[in-house]
């Protein structure tokens, strides 16, 4: 799968999407690194998880929007 993101996002990054908003920011354990992403609707967390980079955070994340 091709992607067609930025390499250079900011975080953290917040976007909303099909009704869903997708957060990511950098992971707050700073010995494991990478970035932590939520996908939320209503104010209510319904999946979340850990990534190595930003881009595959986002597709993760997008993953969940599209179920």
């Amino acid at each position: 799968m091709q992607n067609s993101y930025s390499d250079d996002l900011s975080v953290p990054y917040e976007e909303e999407i099909n009704g869903f908003t997708v957060y990511i920011e950098d992971n707050p354990d700073r010995w494991r690194g990478g970035y932590s992403w939520a996908v939320c609707k209503d104010e209510v967390e319904l999946d979340s998880g850990l990534a190595f980079d930003v881009i595959d955070a986002l597709e993760r994340a997008y993953s969940c929007t599209t179920v």
